[in-house]
């Protein structure tokens, strides 16, 4: 905690959350609780999770670089639409998995994991529900670039009493070499709205193939908001989601389905509190498979 504030006789304490001295300034940096949609219609139990994070002005302030007068990238203490998509469609999920899967599910590596969200709705999940799924990681690394988003993801780990047994937190920029121990490799990755930017596609690639062993699968929970830039490739402006799957081939992940969003009107209440049925136009997860 900081060091506290005297308001008349009262003492208040303020949290610090670690960010850099000009972005406390303008972030709002809070503990919001995110529900699961119910799994059946007689399922009166609502299930939950907490997160620390930040709210992005918009989903175009991707870096909230206007807000601060340093370079810092906040993107990672933010929560984005591809998260809530992915906790939308959890169970849809989770059953593909399920009977998809040769093997039960026993690691996931998240890329570009920010709060955590994405990582910790998919473990948090199955501990969540009354039923024991094999969809549901016995263990989870989170990885990011970002060494302040992933003190965030630390404390919601903590925050979420997540057994320090069952996960694991690395600083990882992809594109880079990455030898991983066939001991420790992951049955499944998984990444949510990282593709802001298509320069990140190959990169991430490359990452994601290098860390997945064969019959691997890459879950991609994807909002196209990323061709906004005239040099983008012609093909990924005329159809960014193709375009993804199209690169993807090239890197041996091949595309095996895509869970789209519910239809307007069937989504989870308690999602829209956090994006409206519009921010998840055109959006889908992604399920590759590596072969």
């Amino acid at each position: 905690m900081a060091t506290s504030k005297e308001e008349g006789n009262d003492e208040v304490e303020e949290e610090c959350w670690g960010l850099p001295d000009d972005f406390n300034i303008h972030a709002t940096h809070q503990v919001k609780t995110v529900y699961y949609p119910q799994k059946h219609d007689n399922d009166n139990i609502s299930h939950s999770f907490q997160i620390e994070c930040i709210e992005p002005d918009s989903p175009l302030d991707i870096n909230n670089k206007s807000q601060s007068s340093s370079e810092y990238d906040a993107t990672g203490h933010c929560v984005w639409t591809g998260a809530f998509l992915l906790i939308q469609c959890v169970h849809e999920l989770e059953d593909w998995i399920a009977n998809n899967n040769n093997k039960q599910m026993k690691r996931m590596i998240e890329f570009g994991s920010g709060t955590g969200i994405g990582g910790l709705a998919m473990v948090l999940a199955g501990s969540k529900s009354t039923t024991t799924t094999s969809s549901s990681p016995s263990y989870i690394c989170f990885t990011d670039n970002d060494p302040a988003a992933l003190k965030v993801c630390e404390r919601n780990c903590k925050l979420n009493n997540l057994c320090e047994t069952k996960y694991s937190i690395e600083e990882l920029t992809w594109g880079d070499e990455y030898n991983i121990d066939k001991d420790s490799a992951c049955d499944i990755a998984l990444a949510t709205d990282v593709l802001y930017d298509v320069d990140l596609i190959k990169p991430l690639f490359t990452t994601v193939s290098q860390c997945l062993p064969l019959d691997g699968i890459f879950i991609l929970s994807h909002i196209p908001r990323a061709c906004y830039n005239q040099n983008n490739p012609a093909e990924a402006q005329e159809d960014l989601e193709q375009y993804i799957i199209d690169q993807a081939v090239k890197y041996n992940l091949h595309l095996e389905t895509i869970i789209r969003p519910p239809k307007e009107g069937n989504f989870d209440q308690t999602i829209l509190d956090w994006c409206p049925e519009s921010a998840f136009l055109g959006g889908g997860i992604l399920i590759f498979r590596r072969k």
